[in-house]
């Protein structure tokens, strides 16, 4: 397991203080759910922050989410101004999906930019610097830039404990995250023994909370604490090629949006 250690488990000030940590999960069961990678109209996503969040709290039974744009935060920390100005009863991570010279990695709760295109060990140490937690999104798969094997298990061999992934994406929705799933379980339960985390990676609003983290608590501060205790589980289900379909075809529509805004420059759409 990578550098969570007990002071890592505590949250960045403007993270947890808007849960009441003796709230019930909103399922209305014993443990919460969390879902760490979802992306806005800030990167290749297709709906606002103000939209997710609004979906989140109208829609989901999510207790803990994350902004995860790539290669920025601004989305991330936008997501987290209009958070504590609404009433909302969920908890919010500021995060970043970062494309390094290996393939992608979230970064979880910082509160800078990680830069992209660096080496993949220099990488996660950027993220333990920066008081954050590094996890592997989608790993394995050939249909996005991903980790592979090799990169995983030199990460794991690493003599340097700051250069440890922190948790894996075992359950990944998309086509990405379908593609070597059970090649992927099976790496991690006899190598690299990471806690495995379930993220919709969701681009449409539809897809978030296909996929999410089952952990004691509803608070980034208890999400950080069960990831330090190995009191994690993944949970979800694949999206169907239709669905994947609508995806890409609705990021085409968004990257006209993109432009259409870039050259009226008008008021604020993401």
């Amino acid at each position: 397991m990578g550098i969570v250690s007990a002071d890592l488990a505590r949250p960045a000030a403007a993270e947890g203080d808007e849960v009441s940590a003796s709230a019930r999960p909103r399922n209305g069961g014993p443990r919460g759910k969390a879902d760490l990678h979802i992306h806005s109209l800030y990167s290749d996503g297709t709906a606002s922050v103000a939209a997710i969040l609004d979906w989140v709290e109208q829609a989901t039974d999510l207790d803990l989410v994350a902004i995860t744009d790539h290669e920025r935060i601004d989305g991330a920390l936008r997501a987290r101004e209009l958070h504590a100005a609404g009433d909302y009863h969920f908890d919010l991570a500021v995060g970043e999906e970062i494309t390094t010279r290996r393939g992608h990695l979230l970064a979880l709760f910082v509160e800078k930019r990680i830069p992209a295109l660096r080496p993949l060990a220099e990488t996660v140490e950027r993220i333990h610097d920066a008081g954050g937690i590094a996890v592997a999104p989608h790993s394995m798969a050939p249909l996005t830039p991903s980790l592979g094997a090799g990169s995983l298990k030199e990460l794991h061999e690493d003599p340097k404990p700051v250069r440890h992934l922190d948790a894996i994406e075992l359950i990944n929705p998309s086509a990405a995250g379908r593609a070597r799933h059970g090649a992927r379980r099976r790496l991690n339960a006899q190598l690299l023994q990471l806690p495995g985390i379930g993220a919709s990676d969701a681009h449409i609003l539809e897809g978030i909370a296909t996929a999410w983290t089952w952990f004691p608590g509803i608070t980034a501060a208890e999400f950080r604490e069960a990831l330090a205790n190995a009191q994690l589980e993944p949970a979800g289900a694949h999206w169907s090629t239709w669905h994947n379909v609508d995806v890409y075809r609705r990021q085409l529509v968004a990257k006209a949006r993109h432009l259409r805004h870039a050259i009226a420059r008008s008021e604020e759409w993401r």
